[in-house]
């Protein structure tokens, strides 16, 4: 005696039925509600006048019950045969993502996002040339991230990068992460920058949270700049997922260069290589004392090359941000007609009281004093992103110290990187001065 069948799914039973041997069957053993319902599901899955064998040759992506699917995996339905009538996808709370269809109407994808850890359900409605019709649904759920990051596209700690349309020929690209980075080539692979005319460029680790981009020199005047943060669905180490996407856009002013020599007390400006002032100039003396912890305290100027941070009409000046609480060199004083240079405190600003220095000795804290006339001069045609580059004042800026991205040779730029610098071209560092010395570690004030 031959072993019996094993049993079949009930739903299978029905396909390999005719339609009415199974409205007989369903008579027979169900109760009238029961009879209701399964009517309800048999016209839902094949339609009237459906083949109940005939599924529309549908082939759904992601699979049926799929879980830990990537937000940003493509939602697909085709059929080889047959011609789709309609696709939705739901999430649980029932909102539909927005999808299309192709010209034939063989295939439908998604093209609205998906959420993370969601069940989705996918039901397509089908027919064919000789009437047959039928009604499919798949689910999926996308995976569940241990975390989260942001990235806030940034000119520098103290502004956004959207805060302004145009910047100078020194602005970096700042991308900064709320959490840290484990897996830095991902987040790399995440970001692009687009030049109009094209630049080679590449990304810079300061931090596992912060980095920058800037081309090997600096920018063409009227380089267009524009910032894609792709990084929604993107894994970035140890379950850390991106959380939103984000972009920006810039203009490339004109090449504005102001050039502070410590060895001839003078600033002199240029715009696209035209000279168009020489400012008289007093920066930090040679000297150095001891801060409210047993600091040095170093008041020289840093040399290097300083990206603008900023202007401001009026700035809160105070040794104590350095460690210098008294004695002679304390101060705490509003200061006019600032123009930013350093994290550290380092301004160009009106100093009335040094006049009589500017353009002979270095009498200041750290800061370039220059007149009251100078600094207004200086406030208004200076600006986010345009130079400063000190010279000779025997102290190196820090490369973290505000932007100070090109005191850096392009090939310690791109060791920087987490990205192999293949595809980036070697060409040569910005016309500049040399690269400073190895920057110093002691404390440094303003003023």
């Amino acid at each position: 005696m031959s072993a019996s069948p094993a049993p079949q799914p009930r739903q299978r039973l029905w396909y390999g039925l005719g339609a009415g041997v199974l409205a007989l069957v369903l008579v027979a053993t169900v109760a009238s509600d029961q009879v209701a319902v399964a009517y309800r599901f048999i016209t839902q899955s094949l339609g009237p006048g459906g083949d109940p064998a005939w599924t529309g040759n549908l082939v759904f992506a992601p699979g049926p019950d799929t879980n830990g699917v990537a937000v940003t995996d493509p939602v697909t339905v085709t059929t080889a045969s047959a011609t789709l009538d309609r696709v939705t996808l739901t999430d649980p709370d029932g909102r539909k993502v927005a999808g299309e269809l192709d010209a034939g109407r063989r295939r439908w994808r998604a093209i609205g996002r998906l959420g993370y850890h969601k069940r989705y359900a996918l039901t397509a409605v089908v027919h064919d040339p000789g009437g047959r019709r039928a009604t499919r649904t798949s689910t999926f759920t996308t995976l569940k991230p241990a975390n989260l990051t942001l990235a806030y596209l940034r000119a520098s700690s103290l502004r956004a990068l959207e805060d302004r349309r145009t910047y100078g020929v020194g602005q970096p690209v700042v991308v900064w992460f709320d959490e840290k980075i484990p897996d830095r080539a991902a987040a790399e692979r995440a970001l692009q920058v687009v030049t109009e005319p094209r630049l080679d460029g590449a990304w810079h680790w300061f931090s596992d949270q912060e980095l920058h981009w800037r081309p090997p020199t600096y920018y063409p005047p009227g380089t267009r700049v524009t910032v894609n943060a792709n990084l929604y669905g993107a894994h970035l180490g140890r379950g850390l997922y991106g959380q939103d996407n984000a972009s920006a856009s810039f203009t490339v002013g004109p090449a504005k260069v102001a050039v502070a020599d410590a060895a001839t007390h003078r600033i002199l400006v240029s715009v696209d290589g035209r000279p168009v002032r020489d400012i008289p100039t007093s920066m930090g003396r040679n000297d150095s004392t001891v801060g409210a912890q047993g600091e040095r305290i170093d008041f020289r100027t840093r040399s290097g090359v300083h990206v603008v941070l900023g202007n401001e009409p009026l700035t809160r000046m105070t040794s104590a941000s350095f460690g210098l609480t008294s004695g002679p060199d304390a101060y705490d004083r509003q200061i006019e007609w600032t123009t930013h240079l350093s994290y550290a405190g380092e301004y160009v600003h009106a100093a009335p009281w040094s006049v009589a220095d500017q353009g002979v000795r270095d009498v200041s804290h750290g800061c370039l004093n220059v007149s009251t006339e100078n600094a207004i001069w200086f406030y208004n045609n200076v600006g986010p992103g345009d130079i400063v580059e000190v010279r000779n004042t025997g102290i190196a800026l820090d490369p973290t110290d505000g932007l100070g991205d090109w005191n850096l040779s392009w090939a310690e730029w791109l060791a920087g990187s987490a990205l192999s610098p293949a595809a980036v071209l070697p060409t040569p560092a910005p016309a500049s001065a040399p690269p400073a010395p190895a920057p110093s570690a002691s404390a440094r004030p303003a003023n």
